[in-house]
C-alpha cells in the first residue's frame, strides 16, 4: 500500500520554534520514525504532504488570523530535508497539499510549479472565511444550511481542479467532516466533480481513512462518489491524513475494501508528478 497523504508539523524539525524542537534529534531520525511507522502497517512508499499554510512562501494563499498563527517553516528547507531522505534510500515522496483559495490561482500556481514536488494535493478547507472542518468554527454549522455548504464547497473544489496542476484531488467529500449530510439529492454534485476531474489527464481521486478518526466516523468518499469516478476510469491515491506516526496506514484495510468495490486494484504512486500503477495487494 501507498500512504499519500500526512503531515510533519508536530515532530522535529518542523516545529514552530526552536524550543518545540528535542534537542539531539536529526531530521534523518525523524524521517525514519515515519517510515518505520509506515511498514509496521504495511505501507512500502509515502508522500509527506504538509499543508501549504504552514510555509512563509505561501502566506498569501490562506490569508487569515487562523493560519498566521501557523506560517511558521520555509519550504526550501522542507524541500530539501524530504530530497535528503530520497538520497538516503527512504521510500518518501516529495509533497505539499495545496488548500484552494478562490481568487489565489497565481500564488497557488507559483507555488507549485517553482519547486520539484512529486505529489500535489488540492484540497478545500474554506468556504470564504469559513474553516468548515475546524472545531472552533464548529458552530457556524448551526447558521448554516448544510444543502447550501455543499453546493458551495463542491462549486470550489471543481474551481480547484479546473486549475489542472493538482496531482490528486484529497478527501473529496470533506464537507461533511463534522457529520452533517445534506437533506437533498447531491448526486448532481457527485457526477459534476467526476466529470471536471476526468477532463483533467492523470488527476487522481484520493480514498482516505482519515474520516473515521473524525466526527463523522465514515471514509472519504462517499460510496456514491467514488463510483462516479470509477465509471470514468479516474485514478485513485490512498491516503491516512495522519497528523501522528501512530497513524499513518490506519485503516488501511477498510480503503482497500471501498476501492475493491468500485473495481479499483491499483493505486498511483508519483516521482515528480508523473504517475506510476501500483497493485494495491502489493
Amino acid at each position: 500500500m501507498l500512504d499519500y497523504h500526512m503531515h510533519v508539523e508536530n515532530y522535529y524539525p518542523f516545529g514552530r520554534t526552536p524550543d518545540t524542537r528535542p534537542t539531539g534529534t536529526a531530521p534523518m531520525d525523524t524521517l525514519r520514525r515515519f517510515i518505520d511507522s509506515a511498514e509496521a502497517r504495511g505501507v512500502h512508499e509515502i508522500a509527506i504532504t504538509e499543508h501549504v499554510y504552514h510555509f512563509v512562501q505561501a502566506r498569501e494563499i490562506v490569508a487569515n488570523a487562523w493560519a498566521d498563527e501557523k506560517c511558521f517553516y520555509d519550504m526550501d528547507t522542507y524541500v530539501r530535508i524530504l530530497q535528503e531522505g530520497q538520497k538516503a534510500g527512504l521510500p518518501i515522496k516529495v509533497g505539499i497539499e495545496m488548500d484552494y483559495m478562490d481568487g489565489k490561482e497565481d500564488v497557488i500556481e507559483r507555488i507549485v510549479n517553482d519547486y520539484p514536488w512529486d505529489f500535489v494535493l488540492g484540497s478545500v478547507h474554506w468556504i470564504g472565511p469559513w474553516g468548515f472542518d475546524l472545531s472552533e468554527h464548529r458552530a457556524e454549522w448551526d447558521r448554516r444550511s448544510v444543502d447550501e455548504a455543499y453546493r458551495a464547497y463542491f462549486r470550489l473544489l471543481m474551481q480547484a481542479v479546473d486549475m489542472g496542476c493538482f496531482s490528486s484531488m484529497s478527501h473529496p467529500d470533506l464537507i461533511k467532516v463534522m457529520g452533517h449530510f445534506p437533506l437533498g439529492d447531491v448526486s448532481d454534485l457527485y457526477e459534476a466533480f467526476a466529470d471536471r476531474v476526468a477532463a483533467q489527464p492523470g488527476l487522481c481521486v484520493e480514498i482516505s481513512s482519515a474520516g473515521i478518526r473524525k466526527p463523522v466516523g465514515r471514509l472519504y468518499p462517499e460510496l456514491p462518489l467514488l463510483e462516479a469516478c470509477a465509471a470514468r476510469g479516474i485514478a485513485i491515491t490512498t491516503a491516512s491524513d495522519a497528523h501522528a506516526v501512530e497513524d499513518i496506514g490506519r485503516d488501511f484495510d477498510q480503503v482497500k475494501t471501498l476501492a475493491a468495490s468500485c473495481g479499483y486494484t491499483h493505486a498511483m504512486s508519483f516521482t515528480r508528478r508523473v504517475a506510476t500503477p501500483v497493485p494495491l495487494s502489493r
